[in-house]
């Protein structure tokens, strides 16, 4: 009887056992579908059980009492508390959503961060961001890039950058509202503040445009002058030509530049021509004054090419300019040539003499001497009338065959109302200036002169 006993007993023990066993699944299978995953983190609080309703009561019961960290730019940062801004819970769904979610999948415990769950007081925002000093005008530093400058001794140095703090008020305050909504705690506003240059002193490019720019502004080049002075190129004046590009890089402006120094170059380097060499008839070499102001002018685009050659080497280099190659006056083959003493005027083309004739030139009594000198021809016409005055004031209309001004209102012409040509008639009863040609040999010069044909006048 007692072994029947015992083995009921043992029965029932195990029937309630099971049955325990039973209820207790029955209740962790509701509670699972009703309650957060054991170490569900939601916003950084432990939500571990908890239904929705009582994880939300938590969730806004933290956040109200939360100390809210507000960083900026400048190491800036300051204190408040959150129930400042009348935080209040508003969007259960979104727990409700997280809690469906561990339901579904089966999800294990789960860290949900900055999950929208709150209401905020957009004007208590406002508000309070408004109190704060980093959001003064006055307080206000927009970032400055790196920058090239000159220094005492007219060389380029690197300007550092200057870190900004510029930061747009309303921008903050959507940030800042955003955040809390989110149950974040620590508000970092350096995200949207413009702090960073974007050149920077270690920047490359800002390096190397520097240096280069540098060299070219340690090359100081002296232009020996031929009156003994001397024109310099150097930092003084190139230190002007360095230019910023829209982009922020920057150069130094030869090209443009250099012209202008060269044509100053010629200014103070080119000098005037007195006389030249010349190969008269029957006299050999003489001098031959040029007449008119005639210059040995510099070679402008070969010390432009001698000056870049130069620039970058950070030297000091003497040059002297380079004159373009003056009129060889000496082997002529095709001219024209009258000799004042000898009233004579002869005509060679390609070495070959065509014309060799008296004349008669301006009256030396009369104050009409022709002038000495090296002439091109102005232009030339025929069938035409010369008028003038006379010494006495009276007026003068001559008709002459061919005419040919070389200086002004002095040229070549026939003169018909002549019989006698050379000797020493200019002397008392010469022409205006002009050279009185007998016909044949004004119509010969006439027929072969051009205005490439150089006429040199002088008094042997």
């Amino acid at each position: 009887m007692k072994r029947k006993r015992a083995k009921r007993v043992t029965g029932i023990v195990i029937i309630v056992c099971i049955i325990l066993i039973l209820v207790l699944f029955l209740i962790a299978l509701v509670l699972s579908q009703r309650t957060f995953r054991y170490e569900t983190s939601i916003n950084g609080i432990d939500c571990s059980f908890m239904s929705v309703e009582t994880a939300g009561k938590k969730l806004e019961n933290d956040m109200k009492n939360a100390s809210v960290s507000l960083v900026f730019a400048d190491d800036k940062e300051y204190q408040c508390l959150a129930n400042f801004f009348e935080i209040e819970l508003s969007n259960e769904n979104a727990l409700k959503e997280i809690l469906n979610s561990q339901v579904k999948e089966d999800k294990e415990s789960e860290e949900y961060e900055e999950v929208a769950l709150y209401t905020v007081n957009e004007q208590k925002v406002k508000e309070y961001l408004s109190s704060l000093s980093v959001f003064r005008e006055s307080n206000i530093r927009k970032p400055e890039n790196a920058s090239l400058e000159l220094d005492s001794d007219n060389l380029l140095y690197i300007k550092p950058e200057v870190y900004g703090n510029e930061i747009d008020f309303e921008e903050a305050c959507n940030f800042m509202r955003e955040a809390l909504e989110k149950g974040i705690k620590t508000i970092d506003f350096r995200e949207i503040t413009n702090i960073t240059p974007k050149i920077c002193a270690t920047d490359e490019n800002l390096i190397s445009q520097r240096d280069y720019i540098n060299s070219v502004l340690s090359t100081t080049i002296n232009y020996s002058l031929p009156d003994g002075n001397t024109y310099t190129l150097d930092s003084n004046t190139m230190k002007d030509w360095i230019y910023q590009s829209e982009d922020g890089s920057y150069g130094i402006d030869i090209d443009g530049n250099l012209p202008t120094f060269v044509e100053g170059l010629n200014e103070k380097a080119r000098y005037l021509l007195t006389s030249t060499d010349f190969n008269a008839t029957d006299l050999g070499k003489i001098q031959v004054a040029f007449g008119r102001k005639t210059y040995a002018e510099v070679d402008k685009e070969t010390e432009i090419e001698k000056i870049k050659e130069q620039l970058g080497s950070a030297k000091e280099v003497n040059l002297e300019p380079t004159y373009y190659a003056l009129p060889d006056y000496t082997n002529l083959s095709t001219y024209v040539e009258l000799d004042l003493t000898r009233q004579n005027v002869w005509m060679y083309v390609d070495g070959k003499c065509i014309v060799n004739t008296p004349c008669v030139t301006g009256s030396v009594s009369g104050g009409y001497a022709t002038p000495v000198g090296i002439y091109y021809l102005t232009y030339k016409t025929t069938d035409t009338y010369l008028d003038g005055y006379n010494s006495d004031g009276s007026k003068y209309h001559s008709h002459v065959n061919f005419w040919m001004p070389f200086n002004g209102g002095i040229g070549f012409h026939d003169a018909a109302w002549r019989s006698n040509f050379g000797g020493n008639i200019y002397i008392t009863n010469g022409s205006h200036g002009c050279v009185n040609l007998p016909y044949n040999a004004a119509k010969t010069i006439y027929n072969n002169i051009d205005s490439s044909i150089p006429i040199i006048l002088y008094a042997s």
